[in-house]
């Protein structure tokens, strides 16, 4: 992928090289070389390789430009399934922007129907002129062996990854401090939202740029630097690569409005992002209408928005709220729908809220104290 001197670095996945104690790199030809462990990156699938050596011929890959593929361009896979060095299989670009894949892996992926097989991970997909666009990672099958339905990370999504790892060795990621959730379909029309363009601001970490630009729970991020957000996982992979120090611009939908802001985004520290209980409101709330609830379970008449998950150590938890209540009132304020529910947690005099839940029929009145 790249050559500084006599250092040469290759690019691959986590899940071949993270965790090697011992790495060696074999070209086409057949040379060999001893490698070490640049860094590498779970939440990418990625890890950098490098391997020295004074021989001038070795050929590096020139990397391509994953945001001008369509579907049907051709696609080359390499790679040494099941340890066939320096295997290729053609086919085409079956589909773009495809999410799931391996567990934590925040990347979206290129579909394609070359044949990739276990041993092809890591190794590259390239386009018709040779360009490197995308890293194979994983295939989906019944089986264990290709039926058609390969995926490869696109090289854009690495291009920064590759720099990180050479000066900082490791992947420096940008951090907003919002907690999202894909929101059902009864609680998306009732926020006037769609979820495939944009992510839904479920959770803001106090202290985070989120909380100092003014972003609060209930928003819909629908555009980050002039870009339209693509979903919750495009929210999530833009985020990440934002420049850490600098400011960088949202577009919200707020109560059915939109709202421009500006945060100064900082360095994610695993640590801080994975502390839940540092955030407001750690309520998870539902409209009444939701397809993924049990309405039989529900009061009769019952009006509000249903509490369906509270963060454990959070304010909301400390407060006494619970999975199951039916928000019906917040700061005097009654409570008909999940917007209803946002709008009174946001009202500026939301630091010290009295909120009042049905719980089992029964109505009960709460204190909850934001930090």
């Amino acid at each position: 992928m790249r050559r500084d001197g006599d250092a040469v670095f290759v690019l691959t996945n986590n899940h071949v090289a993270g965790a090697a104690t011992e790495i060696r790199a074999v070209l086409s030809d057949g040379r060999e070389f001893k490698a070490d462990l640049v860094g590498h990156d779970d939440r990418k699938d990625l890890a950098l390789v490098k391997f020295t050596t004074k021989d001038k011929d070795i050929k590096i890959a020139t990397l391509g430009d994953s945001s001008s593929l369509h579907v049907g361009d051709w696609a080359i896979a390499i790679g040494s399934p099941f340890g066939y060095v320096s295997s290729m299989t053609v086919g085409i670009v079956s589909a773009l922007g495809r999410t799931g894949g391996p567990e934590g892996n925040i990347s979206d992926f290129i579909q394609t129907d070359a044949s990739i097989n276990k041993g092809n991970s890591g190794g590259a997909l390239v386009n018709i002129n040779g360009e490197v666009i995308g890293i194979n990672t994983w295939i989906a099958s019944p089986t264990g062996t290709s039926v058609g339905l390969g995926f490869s990370i696109p090289i854009n999504n690495a291009k920064k990854a590759i720099d990180d790892f050479i000066s900082k060795k490791q992947i420096e990621y940008g951090w907003l401090g919002v907690s999202l959730r894909e929101p059902d379909k009864a609680t998306a029309d009732d926020l006037g939202v769609d979820p495939k363009k944009g992510a839904f601001v479920a959770h803001i970490f106090n202290g985070s740029p989120a909380a100092k630009a003014g972003l609060l729970p209930g928003d819909f991020i629908v555009k980050i630097e002039g870009r339209d957000a693509k979903g919750q996982s495009d929210v999530v992979r833009v985020v990440g690569d934002l420049a850490v120090g600098k400011s960088a611009a949202f577009t919200v939908v707020r109560d059915g409005k939109k709202v421009d802001l500006t945060a100064r985004i900082e360095v994610r520290d695993a640590k801080v992002a994975a502390n839940d209980g540092n955030v407001f409101p750690g309520i998870d709330a539902v409209s009444l209408a939701s397809e993924d609830i049990d309405k039989s379970k529900l009061p009769s008449g019952a009006v509000g928005a249903l509490v369906v998950n509270v963060i454990p150590k959070s304010m909301a938890a400390i407060a006494g709220i619970k999975p199951g209540d039916i928000i019906t009132s917040m700061g005097g304020s009654d409570v008909k729908s999940v917007r209803d529910f946002y709008r009174g947690l946001n009202q500026p005099s939301s630091k010290n809220l009295s909120i009042t839940v049905n719980r089992d029929g029964e109505s009960v009145t709460l204190a909850y104290a934001r930090k």
